[in-house]
């Protein structure tokens, strides 16, 4: 596998909170987005991040493919009493917590699990491949993960849109580190040739609509490193109200 990666601070705030690690060798890839007052949400995202990635590094290669929702959910809930332990030791570090995507590639298959409002998506055709070895069947971009928001829950009990707050989609149902440990979704997508992951903060998905994300990711820019760069300045362009923070996978 092959990565890039970027994170930017965003237009509005002076701290990015965002924390990223992309491990070709390994196939894991994770992404943290972290909530809290002052740099609270920074030490949380950290944490998150260098917890999760310790117990897979240490185990992915002696688990079996059929185990790795177990591994991935154990270093996920382990992370979320790291934080919540530490969020008690002193007052600046209270209520903090924060989002998470856990991506492992193995062989030709992603295996996926996030808790939070930060997104994968999958992107069909990055190679420039003609239909005929897509599958007329894919769609080119397809969302991987749900946000776990109060107004996602809304929508799914069939309250429309309309009716909603914008800020009950910015209020999370599960965190790592805050309230209880989380249940996170789990996904399990075989790769093809030619397709590519996103694993992005909602710093890059309220800033864009998917169809502009998408637009980008088909621009035939020359390198990974290119489309990251593209995708963090498109989402400055649009306002920047949030750190922005993407990891994009794709085989050689």
């Amino acid at each position: 596998m092959i990565s890039a990666y970027a994170t930017h601070p965003g237009l509005v705030r002076q701290n990015n909170e965002d924390c990223i690690l992309a491990d070709d060798n390994l196939g894991i890839y994770l992404l943290a987005d972290g909530i809290g007052g002052h740099n609270a949400g920074e030490v949380a995202s950290a944490l998150a991040v260098e917890t999760v990635y310790s117990i897979l590094r240490s185990n992915i290669e002696h688990t079996e493919a059929d185990g790795y929702f177990e591994l991935m959910v154990h270093a996920m809930h382990t992370a979320h009493w790291e934080i919540s332990t530490k969020s008690q030791s002193s007052p600046s570090f209270m209520r903090m917590g924060t989002t998470l995507v856990v991506a492992v590639l193995r062989e030709n298959k992603a295996y996926i699990v996030n808790a939070g409002d930060s997104r994968c998506y999958l992107f069909h055709g990055f190679h420039n491949l003609p239909t005929s070895l897509l599958g007329s069947e894919r769609q080119k971009f397809v969302r991987l993960t749900n946000d776990h928001t109060v107004g996602d829950q809304l929508l799914a009990s069939g309250i429309s849109i309309g009716q909603i707050p914008k800020k009950q989609f910015h209020t999370l149902t599960q965190s790592v580190g805050c309230g209880d440990p989380p249940y996170p979704d789990f996904n399990i997508i075989e790769l093809k040739q030619g397709d590519m992951l996103l694993i992005c903060s909602d710093g890059l998905t309220d800033m864009l609509a998917d169809a502009e994300i998408e637009a980008i990711l088909a621009s035939n820019a020359d390198s990974l490193d290119a489309l990251a760069s593209d995708l963090i300045a498109a989402a400055n362009a649009n306002g920047g109200r949030d750190n922005i923070s993407v990891v994009l996978v794709t085989s050689p």
